[in-house]
């Protein structure tokens, strides 16, 4: 027997969510107050500010709705809602029918989120979004530490110099934007060779739908997802310190997930990867 929730900890990140294609797939990071995707809401979670959508499939969006209408009801700040920006005006009219189904008000920042720009969520603390290949328009989404930095034309100078310089007001330092966390949503597999920022996250949260020959490639392409032999077959590629692999299809039983990926998997990806996946009793 499986419990609800699969969990992932690493960096002093903590996940907790579930991840099935097709059905649902919301995972929340509690350090950073975010939830990626509301394929489903385990009421736990009503509390979590930031909620960051791929894309509108059901199994990816469809708590949205309850999620607004209980953190209303329990008077809690407006969370922020970042969206792909070009359903911005399809979301809100949908938000507009539940509101008034339900005649009661939902207080929330719908925030959309054009690709490949930075957005400021806390002070430290930004994120971009990268488009990502599925049957409709979807967005994965990056998440970065930002920092300063010197600049490199002040690094070889010493202490005098450097303070000399600020006595003057010369600007000595530069935002610095590491990539720690990225998640794919549903995807071929171009979001992971196209974006180096997704390739180099110190963690990646990668849909990975089929397994074997169940579907092919060739199939698992003509829905917008990824093979796990995609993934083997460009292994070179991630520079990532862990790759989480989610989104599986519900042809494969737990047991038959952790089988299929531990035979299948190289030398070079054994180390990396971990399958979000419930823990057992």
């Amino acid at each position: 027997m499986f419990k609800e929730l699969a969990k992932f900890t690493h960096r002093g990140y903590n996940f907790e969510g579930i991840s099935e294609g097709g059905i649902r797939t919301s995972v929340v990071c509690s350090n950073l107050n975010m939830m990626f995707d509301i394929g489903s809401q385990p009421i736990n979670y009503v509390h979590i500010l930031n909620l960051l959508i791929t894309h509108a499939h059901l199994d990816h969006f469809c708590g949205l709705p309850y999620f607004l209408s209980q953190r209303s009801l329990r008077n809690l700040k407006p969370p922020n809602i970042y969206i792909p920006k070009e359903i911005e005006e399809d979301i809100h009219q949908l938000l507009k029918i539940y509101q008034k189904l339900e005649n009661f008000e939902y207080k929330f920042h719908l925030i959309p989120v054009p690709q490949n720009c930075f957005i400021e969520v806390t002070k430290n603390i930004s994120l971009k979004a990268f488009p990502t290949v599925h049957r409709i328009l979807s967005q994965g989404y990056t998440i970065y530490e930002k920092t300063k930095k010197l600049k490199q034309e002040y690094l070889n100078l010493n202490k005098n110099e450097i303070l000399s310089l600020r006595l003057n007001n010369v600007e000595l330092t530069e935002e610095n934007y590491t990539p720690i966390i990225s998640f794919s949503g549903d995807t071929q597999i171009e979001y992971v060779l196209e974006n180096e920022d997704v390739r180099k996250s110190k963690i990646l949260f990668l849909e990975c739908t089929y397994l074997d020959e169940k579907r092919d490639i060739q199939k698992a392409r003509k829905w917008g997802h990824l093979h796990l032999d995609e993934i083997i077959q460009h292994a070179n590629v991630f520079e990532n310190e862990k790759i989480v692999l989610m989104h599986f299809s519900k042809r494969y039983s737990p047991k038959e997930i952790t089988e299929i990926v531990n035979q299948k998997l190289p030398k070079a990806l054994q180390e990396k990867i971990v399958c979000f996946l419930p823990s057992r009793k």
